[in-house]
């Protein structure tokens, strides 16, 4: 009777003891595993860790260029024209005039008879040797005379010799126009632009066996010089 409950409560123990057994090896298992994953995760941290480390930080404006870069026909960003000044619309250049000449001929034709200063030339009106102390410009009798300068008239006279003469005042010297008509366009004292008429072609009478035309003095100081002083 005794060994029959020694064997009962073997069987009891041996059976107790697999089931120990395998709870035990249940335990340790899972300790293991959570073990095993708890290194991985760890390790994965680490590495985490050690490449956020090691990545330089990027530039500034190097972050906006590399997602640009890597999506297609995305234009990058340029800088804005700078606007363009608008100029206010200047007022049109008056034409400017043409510059006056120092003196012009008092008529269109040519000069036929030159200043002679001091050297005697032969006058065939006169017929005898004098000097001739201005220029003969070559004209049509009526043909305009017109002033060779600015300037004022000074005197407007008849000579016996030179005909109708009109003296204007230029400034630095004193033009003396013969041969006019007597009916002239001006008056003493008038003020004269260059070009302006002031008469008209009519004879002098101390060259009246030459062809009509206009004598032409120039005082400067009291006395004649050659008009090709003023006319350069």
């Amino acid at each position: 009777m005794k060994n029959k409950l020694f064997g009962q409560l073997g069987e009891k123990l041996k059976g107790n003891g697999l089931t120990v057994v395998l709870g035990v090896c249940v335990v340790l298992a899972g300790l293991f595993s959570y073990n095993t994953i708890k290194n991985i995760n760890k390790q994965l941290e680490n590495q985490k860790l050690q490449k956020i480390e090691t990545t330089p930080s990027p530039t500034p404006g190097e972050k906006a260029k590399d997602v640009q870069e890597n999506q297609e026909n995305v234009p990058l960003p340029t800088k804005p024209d700078k606007p363009t000044e608008t100029k206010p619309e200047s007022q049109p250049e008056k034409p400017k005039e043409p510059p006056k000449e120092k003196f012009i001929l008092p008529v269109e034709g040519k000069i036929f008879a030159v200043y002679s200063g001091d050297e005697l030339v032969y006058n065939r009106t006169l017929d005898d040797w004098r000097t001739h102390n201005g220029i003969d410009i070559r004209a049509m009798k009526d043909d305009p005379v017109r002033a060779g300068a600015d300037g004022t008239v000074e005197k407007v006279y008849t000579d016996g010799m030179l005909g109708t003469v009109i003296e204007v005042n230029h400034g630095d010297f004193v033009a003396k126009y013969c041969g006019l008509s007597t009916k002239t366009f001006v008056k003493e004292g008038d003020k004269v632009t260059q070009g302006q008429n002031i008469g008209t072609v009519d004879k002098i009478d101390m060259e009246v066996s030459e062809e009509p035309h206009i004598h032409l003095e120039i005082v400067k100081e009291g006395k004649t010089i050659n008009p090709n002083e003023v006319l350069k």
